[in-house]
């Protein structure tokens, strides 16, 4: 199957899949591929192409000119998804396509012509050969195809033609009774664009279904997605119908004017008659299909003229475009949503078959068509389209400015998008609401009411997704559901329910921001009681279920970010030590630990939760690898503790286990854990207890693996269980149950060892806690390799990679 369409009738045009150049980066370029495309069996000699192409120049000077064409055409015909030098080919003497690689409109008429395929060949001549192109040669080969076109048109061709202009639309008339049928041909009045439609295809298929079932069916969605590109081309595939009509309703704000919209788009004349009677005589006893575009700013009082319609003709349908649902008995809503966006993980091929980025390389090589994915463009392009969280719209506004910015740079100037997501100059202008992203916006915001307006701002506090709940305490409102149901109805904000069946609610970041700068004076105020909120959800859920912390991860790490900013540093070492088991098991990103060294930096030295806060940063800066930084705030935890035995056995037990790390053979590390364990054990504090223990045991188990005391270790380890689980705290005790594994393997207690670890996997695989999994593989790779199963073994290994890879 050919790589590249290209078409040379009724201008040049190159086709591969999605991707579609229509521009080229200079004449000499399209000149080349038009003429290797007429031949594409044939090898030119260099000396002729450079006559063809530049026919008064010195050969030195056309070689290099060449050389350069010859290159960018190569970086448009073979972009990351094609193999090298599969499409073009090039030696020292000769340049020609790979025949197989390209399909050639002329080619194809030739041909047809040949088998005598009349009315197939006709279909095929778009029109003339390279319109706007003089060259002599160009000129010569337009008129030889011009007479073969002439010729078959003479030798049986004119029916087909005939055929062909018959399928225009019939020309309007006066009688308002005549209907549809009487006019013979199909009426299907629907815009035609220019540009390649991406990634909709499952969402066509949906709108067909629906219209199939459903008489009335509304494409919901927020400006900028899509919604009227998709109802076109699902209208332009729709069967059946005696008319399909587009009903342009951007510019029409009174209700009382739909019918009369809906009349011209049927190309029907304006009679005395009102315009509603005389539609439903014209369109009696039809089938027809009405495409309703931009209908939101009509919803409240339009609705009547819809549904009047409807019942007044019962074979018409219509497939409404609007921002906010109609909400009328009937109506079948599709929530149309962004396109995929590409994950991080992806190569060069899989990123640019996601409908994304599909969409920005081919509107970006509209605006530079030498522009191509690369592999060092990949990285900056994925985050982007990411970013900009596949809205159509801000796609195709962030490719057209890729003349003045690259990728990498676009993401950079995302930190302020509505200003990077504005068309530029008189162009722009064209494009009415859809200019600026933050022109759409505006338009859903001043549908709202003002009471709307202020909730819709206030739900800016929250991120990533959130409940009815926390709407009701945070925003304090009664009745949020219903608040939160219009914004859904709006489109402004998106709903489903969550693994436990609790509906939550999102929105997109793009909106978050808008709403986040038309946020009143009341902002400290809703972000105090945001982080009071969710401070409760995770105390709760520490005890009840550990998985709502990993639900609400968002909101608490956005209400870590607001207490640091507000100068609330105790609040936020609290949120930080209830999250420590989440850390723990997920591990900490470099933002997050930055905030809580600021929190702890900010603290004043009597401040409640700082020792706390103390021996959970040495702990998670020893994880994150900063051996020294850990130390200093483990001393610091000890010298903080002072004369208070718990905190002073909590402080020991963390500086014995950084110590270690830094100094296997500092002999004061015994000395440290000794002393925890007495203080711990003198005031019953029995999980301090059991972490000395565990550190102690670890620290026997890891004492160099030719000196490693496996059965004391082990008997520590299950001192420490015991404890652990005495106060219930099961992933502790599985933790350590784990660390028992390695113990029973050095033993070469296998059979135990192996009971111990199916239980430590099925614990950690419910909780899906993957740096304790990670864990488990590793230490199944331990036992594996220690009975000499040398293929589990490597099987495990890679496992444990990856896990810490995904």
């Amino acid at each position: 199957m050919a790589v590249w369409q290209i078409q040379l009738l009724g201008g040049l045009r190159a086709t591969h899949g999605n991707s579609v150049i229509a521009q080229f980066p200079s004449r000499p370029i399209a000149m080349l591929l038009a003429r290797l495309a007429l031949q594409p069996q044939r090898r030119y000699a260099r000396e002729e192409l450079i006559e063809l192409l530049w026919p008064d120049v010195e050969l030195d000077v056309g070689r290099n000119r060449l050389r350069q064409v010859l290159s960018t055409l190569r970086r448009l015909l073979e972009p990351p998804d094609v193999p090298p030098y599969s499409v073009l080919i090039a030696d020292r003497q000769t340049i020609a396509l790979t025949a197989d690689a390209i399909s050639c409109d002329v080619v194809e008429f030739e041909q047809l012509l040949r088998k005598g395929a009349i009315a197939q060949a006709l279909d095929c001549y778009r029109g003339d050969l390279l319109p706007g192109f003089l060259d002599e040669w160009v000129e010569d080969e337009r008129m030889r195809l011009t007479a073969l076109y002439e010729r078959a048109l003479a030798r049986g061709g004119v029916a087909a033609e005939k055929a062909r202009i018959q399928e225009a639309p019939p020309p309007p008339t006066d009688a308002a009774s005549e209907t549809v049928a009487e006019h013979g041909p199909q009426v299907r009045s629907l815009p035609s664009y220019v540009s390649v439609f991406f990634g909709r295809e499952s969402d066509k298929r949906r709108v067909l279904d629906a219209l199939a079932q459903h008489r009335l069916v509304t494409l919901s969605g927020l400006g900028g997605f899509g919604k009227t590109r998709l109802a076109v081309e699902s209208a332009r595939m729709a069967s059946g119908f005696d008319a399909v009509a587009f009903v342009a309703l951007s510019e029409c704000s009174d209700a009382d004017l739909i019918a009369d919209s809906i009349r011209s788009a049927l190309r029907m004349q304006a009679s005395q008659e009102d315009a509603l009677a005389q539609l439903c005589a014209f369109l009696t006893e039809q089938d027809v299909l009405l495409v309703l575009d931009n209908f939101e700013q009509l919803v409240d009082d339009g609705t009547r003229v819809v549904l009047d319609l409807l019942e007044r003709l019962p074979r018409l349908r219509c497939l409404v475009t609007s921002r906010r649902v109609l909400d009328v008995p009937g109506e079948h809503v599709l929530a149309i949503d962004p396109l995929p966006v590409p994950q991080a993980s992806m190569d060069a091929a899989e990123a640019a078959a996601t409908p994304s980025l599909a969409l920005f390389i081919d509107r970006a090589r509209g605006a530079r068509a030498d522009f191509a994915l690369t592999d060092d463009n990949r990285p900056a392009l994925i985050e982007l389209c990411r970013a900009l969280e596949g809205l159509p719209l801000a796609i195709e506004i962030a490719a057209s400015r890729i003349r003045s910015y690259s990728p990498s740079e676009m993401c950079k100037a995302l930190a302020d998008r509505f200003d990077l997501l504005t068309r530029q100059g008189q162009r722009g202008a064209r494009y009415g609401r859809h200019m600026s992203l933050q022109t759409t916006i505006e338009w859903s915001w001043h549908l709202l009411s003002e009471a709307q307006q202020r909730f819709f701002a206030a739900l800016s506090v929250f991120r990533g997704g959130w409940t009815a709940a926390a709407v009701e305490s945070v925003c304090e409102t009664g009745d949020a559901r219903w608040q939160l149901e219009a914004l859904v109805s709006a489109s402004l904000l998106r709903a489903g329910a969550d693994e436990s069946g609790v509906m939550r609610f999102s929105m997109l970041e793009t909106l978050r921001e808008f709403a986040q700068e038309r946020l009143d004076t009341g902002a400290r105020d809703l972000r105090t009681r945001h982080r009071a909120y969710f401070l409760q959800v995770a105390r709760e859920a520490a005890i009840a279920d550990s998985s709502i912390v990993e639900r609400e991860f968002p909101n608490l790490k956005q209400a870590l970010i607001t207490a640091v900013e507000d100068a609330e540093p105790a609040y936020a070492l609290d949120l930080a030590v209830t999250l420590r088991p989440y850390w723990e098991a997920h591990g900490t990103l470099p933002d997050e630990l930055r905030l809580l060294k600021h929190a702890v930096a900010s603290c004043q030295n009597d401040e409640p939760g700082l020792h706390a806060g103390l021996n959970l940063l040495a702990q998670l800066t020893l994880t994150a690898g900063d051996t020294e930084q850990a130390r200093g705030y483990a001393q610091r935890a000890v010298h903080e503790a002072r004369d208070q035995p718990v905190r002073r056995a909590a402080a020991l037990v963390s500086l014995a286990r950084v110590n270690w790390e830094r100094d296997q053979h500092d002999k004061a590390i015994a000395g440290s854990l000794d002393e925890a364990l007495a203080l711990a054990a003198a005031a019953r504090v029995t999980e301090v207890e059991a972490d000395a223990l565990r550190v102690k045991a670890t620290i026997a188990l890891k004492h160099g693996s030719m000196h490693a005391d496996y059965g004391a270790a082990n008997a520590l380890f299950e001192r420490a269980e015991a404890l652990y689980r005495q106060i219930d705290e099961p992933r502790w005790s599985h933790r350590v149950l784990l660390q028992r594994v390695g113990c029973l393997t050095g033993l070469k207690r296998y059979d135990e060892a192996r009971q111990l670890l199916a239980k430590c996997e099925q614990y950690f695989a419910k909780l899906n806690s993957v740096a304790d999994l990670i864990a488990v593989a590793n230490m199944t790779g331990y036992l594996e390799s220690g009975q000499e199963h040398w293929r589990e073994a490597v099987a495990a290994g890679r496992r444990c990679v990856q896990l810490a890879w995904d």
